[in-house]
């Protein structure tokens, strides 16, 4: 019987049987094979492309005990992939249970993320609760523990738009009103328009010279980083991990307080992600000016895809590369200026725009 027709049905006493299942399956599964050296490492990739390679006694008991470890963790994973199916039916009532097999899973690496993801399925209060320890753990496998992370940070995503919801009466406004009164996200800007009005132009002015710092940064802002969320995890840098709870929390200028940011940095110590700041007060400095980076950066977009190479956007963008903000976006609109061979006249690119 395949996989599937054995476990296409996961009534509430085959859950029960499961969950036993899995316990036996943790207990009977052999140690781990890893800490190779290269040399047998290379000799065990050679040997499976070919099956009749001379081996010595030794090897192949290394060899073995590995397949015995891979056999013991893909019956672990078929067994946690039934159970999330068992949740996603209703049918397993000892969530507790689960929780703590799932996490036993994770510190015997015998799940390959299926462990997490069962903990997902599970949620409040026990899957939350059990990866809130995994995340802290540091004996837990670092991509483990980085999954884990994501996780978490989406189960306790509703708490983070709940907070984001409450009025900011009486908490330390961060960025000027003339940028609160965005109504667009932390990306800024606004969608391209047939005929952007003068008065639209002089507001991208004015949040541009709002958000400009007063010195130049020891760093760019925003960061940068070109890798892809999934294939290049490892080496995802820590700031968009910060950004799993951030974005909900503080999705727009109105909702930058420093009492929201400094709650943000609890929140991303308790879920073990690796911060620039110990300070919680120096955090939220940090962070207000990156986010008011990243509103100048989408502003700063906004200006070149409209065409609009005026005097002051010019001045601005170069003031910007100066102030280490927003580099990339400023550069743009100087190169797209200079490739239009553009000075500001009645119009630019066919769309009117203040002198």
């Amino acid at each position: 019987m395949t996989y599937d027709e054995d476990h296409a049905e996961v009534p509430e006493d085959r859950a029960a049987a499961l969950l036993g299942e899995l316990e036996v399956a943790i207990a009977a599964a052999p140690p781990r094979t890893s800490g190779w050296p290269d040399e047998l490492e290379d000799l065990w990739d050679r040997a499976q492309e070919e099956p009749g390679l001379p081996l010595t006694d030794e090897q192949r008991q290394h060899f073995e005990a590995r397949r015995e470890r891979w056999e013991a963790s893909f019956k672990v994973q078929r067994l946690l992939r039934s159970l999330q199916e068992a949740v996603r039916r209703g049918g397993l009532l000892d969530a507790s249970r689960a929780a703590a097999l799932a996490e036993a899973c994770v510190h015997a690496r015998l799940g390959v993320h299926n462990d997490i993801w069962l903990l997902r399925d599970l949620g409040r209060p026990h899957g939350e609760q059990a990866l809130a320890r995994l995340v802290q753990d540091e004996s837990v496998d670092e991509g483990d523990r980085r999954e884990a992370r994501e996780w978490l940070a989406k189960l306790r995503e509703s708490e983070y738009k709940t907070r984001a919801a409450h009025p900011v009466n009486g908490e330390e406004l961060l960025l000027p009103q003339v940028v609160r009164d965005l109504t667009t996200g932390r990306a800024c800007g606004w969608e391209i328009e047939n005929e952007p009005t003068p008065e639209r132009f002089a507001q991208a002015r004015a949040v541009l010279e709002a958000l400009l710092p007063d010195k130049r940064l020891a760093s760019e802002e925003p960061p940068e980083w070109g890798g892809d969320w999934l294939e290049d995890a490892d080496d995802r840098p820590a700031w968009l991990e910060v950004e799993m709870v951030l974005q909900p929390l503080v999705p727009d200028a109105r909702s930058v307080t420093r009492e929201r940011l400094i709650w943000g940095w609890h929140e991303c110590e308790r879920l073990g992600i690796d911060m620039e700041d110990t300070d919680p007060d120096a955090f939220a400095d940090r962070w207000a000016t990156r986010i008011a980076a990243f509103l100048a950066r989408g502003m700063l977009e906004w200006l070149w895809r409209e065409d609009c190479f005026a005097p002051w956007a010019l001045d601005l963008a170069m003031r910007y590369i100066d102030r280490n903000v927003a580099v990339a976006e400023a550069t743009r609109l100087l190169t797209e200026a200079a490739e239009a061979g553009s000075q500001w006249g009645p119009t630019a690119g066919g769309r009117p725009g203040p002198p």
